[in-house]
């Protein structure tokens, strides 16, 4: 975004960028920032999304997962919800669940290893994460076996 000196609104999701930070409260933050015409276009999250361009992906294996996989996937969907309020660009891109193992894209490297930390708070098992040379990219492989109750 560099310097934009004007608010520009997200024509897909409705974030409004305003000196250089992003909010999810686009209408308050539209109103206070300026009364004149905004410019529209496609947020960075929105354009991950859309081009399926992931930060990080979060595969979850093992039997464990099979038997909670509702709770878990509460857990990333909560994490993604607090995330968002910080800031607007953090999200999930698809969650892909076959039968056997999940998926779940994310549109940047930050929110993919906190979704795979909390997993690994809450649920044990065993976590690895794998950056890219940049650091641009993150994949977080969990697995736990039978339940460890």
């Amino acid at each position: 975004m560099g310097g934009r000196k004007e608010a520009v609104m997200c024509r897909v999701c409705h974030a409004i960028y305003h000196h250089k930070r992003w909010y999810q409260e686009g209408k308050i933050i539209l109103s206070k920032a300026q009364k004149t015409k905004v410019e529209m276009i496609i947020c960075p999250a929105c354009r991950k999304i859309q081009d399926r361009f992931p930060g990080g992906v979060i595969t979850l294996t093992g039997d464990f997962l099979k038997s909670h996989k509702d709770q878990i996937l509460h857990l990333v969907r909560h994490q993604e919800t607090r995330a968002k309020g910080i800031n607007p660009l953090e999200r999930i891109i698809v969650i892909k669940d076959r039968r056997d193992r999940v998926e779940i894209q994310t549109t940047n490297e930050r929110l993919a290893q906190r979704i795979g930390r909390e997993i690994q708070r809450a649920y044990k098992g065993d976590a690895k994460y794998h950056w890219s040379r940049d650091d641009k990219f993150i994949r977080v492989d969990w697995h736990r076996d039978a339940s460890r109750d």
